[in-house]
């Protein structure tokens, strides 16, 4: 093990965060709010083994002031664990969802969605009630597929887990040799498998209530909107896009 996570809990909402990497003799530490960058420093040991034994001491440390740990693993500069990064995107929207629906009992979400911005920096996600229609009720569908105008993006704070592995390769103090093209692409992919497996447990209906619903995947410099659309969505729902950007042009 050389990278361990730890949230600190607050009615099951992860508030702050510690976080551990060991690489060489060096052992780096980060520790803040989740969803921010924390405050960050590397401390330098005699030996890989001695950095090694200082972070299991640490997070014990950090266990004993009432934090979880809630993810450990192998802090790889050279690549990017995009199955298990899949996974934490999965859960941690499945929570931010469930999350938004439990705020608003009253409405019927029919809009799901998760991006990052332009630099792959970030996991945001989104939902709207806001209902497809038939094509022609609706004179401006723009906002339909534009989540960041959507109205509800509660629950961010369960996407940290994903958010921490994804920084690892921007910070200035740790090592990175990940390409951000590989970084990109891979976190786009990992944004419609996650939302494809929700779907697969039927997460967001099924029957008639499935076909009104509308699944994106929006990275920003990059997105393949019509290609993700169609790996996500009913032949209504791609239809119905293909309609608006031909109305567009």
């Amino acid at each position: 093990m050389s990278w361990a996570l730890f949230h600190r809990f607050e009615d099951e909402r992860p508030t702050d965060f510690h976080e551990l990497r060991q690489f060489g003799n060096s052992l780096w530490a980060a520790s803040g709010k989740v969803q921010t960058w924390g405050r960050s420093s590397v401390a330098e040991f005699a030996s890989p083994e001695a950095a090694m034994e200082a972070l299991a001491q640490r997070g014990r440390e950090i266990e004993a002031q009432g934090y979880v740990r809630v993810r450990e693993g192998i802090h790889d500069p050279a690549r990017v664990d995009f199955a298990l990064l899949t996974a934490e995107i999965r859960e941690g929207a499945r929570r931010a969802f469930e999350a938004i629906r439990a705020g608003d009992p009253e409405r019927t979400f029919r809009l799901f969605a998760l991006g990052s911005d332009e630099s792959a920096m970030t996991i945001v996600h989104a939902a709207s009630d806001l209902a497809l229609g038939e094509p022609g009720e609706m004179e401006d569908e723009s906002e339909i597929w534009s989540s960041g105008e959507w109205s509800h993006d509660e629950g961010g704070e369960f996407l940290d887990i994903a958010y921490r592995m994804l920084l690892a390769c921007h910070r200035d103090d740790l090592p990175c040799s990940v390409e951000f093209d590989v970084l990109h692409d891979g976190l786009f992919e990992a944004c419609i498998a996650a939302m494809a497996q929700l779907d697969g447990e039927e997460f967001f209906g099924t029957g008639s209530a499935r076909e009104a619903v509308v699944l994106l995947c929006q990275v920003e410099g990059g997105e393949d909107m019509e290609g993700s659309v169609a790996r996500l969505n009913t032949a209504r729902v791609v239809d119905r896009l293909r309609r608006w950007i031909d109305l567009c042009e």
